[in-house]
Formats: C-alpha cells, sequence, structure tokens
C-alpha cells in the first residue's frame, strides 16, 4: 500500500508518504534555500540532507527542516550545533496534527532517535499560541534488556499529546503533573483520559 502521492515524486520528501516511521541518517543540514512557496513568494529556508536504506541509500533525499524539527533534533540528539548532525541517526514520521494556518494538513516531524535511552518532554513555544506545544520524543531503536508487556506506538504518542493538551487547557499544573511522572506512556495516557473527562463531564 502507499499514498498516491508517491506517484508524483518532487526534490523534498512529503510528509503523506510516510507511512510509517523512518529512521534516516543525516548528511547536513544547509540554511539559506531559496525556495519557492505555493503562493509564488520566494523565502529562504533551511534543508536537511539525508539517506536511508530505501530510495536514498546512495543519492541523498532532502527535508524541508522547519524550526520546530531542528528544535525537536536538537534535543534528540543531545547537539544544538547542527554542523555536527551528520552521520547521526533521527527518526522521522507524519503527524497529523501539524496546522499550517488554521488548518490540521499534516506534515512531517521529528519522532526521536535510536540514541535516546529514555522519552523525553520537548515544549515549543509557538507564535500567538497561549500554551507551548509538547512532543514526546521516543527511543527507536533496539528495545532495551527489560521485559516490557508491549511497546509504545506512534498513536499511543498521538493519543497521549492529544490528551495532554486537552488537560492542559483546563488545569496546565495537572497535566504537567500527570505527564512529569515516572510511569509508562499507557499509564499516563490512562490518568491523563480520567482527568479530562472529569474535566469535561463527558467522554475524553
Amino acid at each position: 500500500m502507499g499514498h498516491f502521492e508517491e506517484l508524483y515524486p518532487g526534490r523534498f520528501l512529503k510528509g503523506v508518504t510516510l507511512l510509517q516511521p523512518k529512521t534516516i541518517r543525516i548528511v547536513e543540514v544547509v540554511g539559506d534555500v531559496e525556495l519557492e512557496g505555493d503562493d509564488g513568494a520566494v523565502k529562504s529556508k533551511a534543508v536537511l540532507r539525508y539517506k536511508d536504506n530505501d530510495k536514498h541509500k546512495d543519492k541523498p533525499g532532502e527535508i524541508v527542516w522547519v524550526r520546530t524539527n531542528a528544535q525537536l533534533a536538537a534535543v534528540a540528539l543531545n547537539e544544538p550545533d547542527h554542523t555536527k548532525w551528520a552521520g547521526r541517526l533521527l527518526t522521522i514520521h507524519h503527524d497529523k496534527t501539524v496546522a499550517f494556518g488554521k488548518e490540521k494538513k499534516g506534515g512531517i516531524r521529528v519522532l526521536g532517535s535510536p540514541d535516546l535511552k529514555q522519552s523525553v518532554e520537548v515544549a515549543i513555544k509557538m507564535p500567538r499560541r497561549k500554551h507551548p506545544l509538547i512532543y514526546v520524543l521516543q527511543p527507536t531503536g533496539k528495545a532495551p534488556s527489560q521485559k516490557t508487556d508491549q511497546k509504545d506506538t506512534p498513536a499511543d504518542y498521538e493519543e497521549g499529546k492529544r490528551l495532554f493538551e486537552t488537560l492542559n487547557n483546563h488545569n496546565p499544573e495537572l497535566a504537567r503533573a500527570i505527564w512529569g511522572k515516572q510511569m509508562s506512556l499507557t499509564d499516563k495516557i490512562a490518568e491523563l483520559r480520567n482527568e479530562v473527562q472529569s474535566a469535561e463531564g463527558g467522554p475524553a
């Protein structure tokens, strides 16, 4: 199965073609790349070039690298200097909640890195938003040598983020307290859901 956009490949990777998370190896990140937008205006953008085990084993692929992804990558790689990202591994995915203007069209987001040892919460301050967007970066390498009943999935991550943001609108302190607890993502989702239901008086 594949998205129809795969029939029309372009210069840059399209988020909707990521039917599952993809781990890429960074080649370089360059800034001040002049690109024409849908409105015809030319703007300076950052571009990440990468290789993978699929279509870009030899010739690097490219992703328009927005500021949010740069911030997430800096945390996932524990390295704010983008000139030191070459050769490092990142896992990206299609996040359906990414908004362009008022419309949620979805887009590419950093999910985590095989280098991460545990989940990390990142708060991204957005213009004209009262509350920051909360992302939870995930370890995407092999599971550690400990017993686990199940692995967190991107769907679990999206549900946790949705419930957190909902509760954050009602009670920011409680939302952050629950998210900061040392417990599994599954347990956090259950507790967040209970609190959202209590706050809204109905299903979360």
